[in-house]
């Protein structure tokens, strides 16, 4: 009982695929967030607004979160981060215009870069966990 996406799809697999989905929608999202952002930079920031500026983002991070769980059975500890931080600031955001609102996830997911471009630094590719 998988879904269309799972079918023909072995079960070790299938999780991976929900993860690309998730970052997929992450994605869509996120370019929803910056049309608002575009179109109405100043003002009022909505809470819906701020759903998707934030959640966007956040929806990636956990997609590409549970990714990297199935692969190397671990999560980065950026990725908690970042969903953490995201979350704190829906608070402040209420209070700052939407291109405001946006700098944050923009921070946010240059940190997870950083951070996984430093943690990477001269080490050979990471081999992915042994299947299980």
């Amino acid at each position: 009982m998988g879904g269309p996406a799972a079918i023909g799809t072995p079960p070790s697999v299938a999780p991976a695929v929900f993860a690309h989905l998730i970052m997929v929608a992450g994605i869509v999202v996120i370019a929803v967030g910056d049309e608002l952002v575009i179109e109405h930079p100043l003002g009022h920031t909505p809470p819906a607004w701020i759903t998707v500026i934030l959640g966007g983002p956040a929806l990636f991070i956990a997609g590409r979160g549970m990714f990297e769980y199935r692969v190397f059975a671990r999560v980065s500890r950026s990725r908690l981060i970042g969903v953490l931080l995201l979350a704190a600031t829906s608070p402040a955001a209420f209070f700052l215009p939407p291109l405001l609102v946006a700098i944050a996830p923009a921070l946010v997911l240059a940190g997870i870069a950083v951070s996984d471009a430093a943690r990477a630094r001269g080490r050979p590719p990471e081999p992915p966990s042994p299947p299980s």
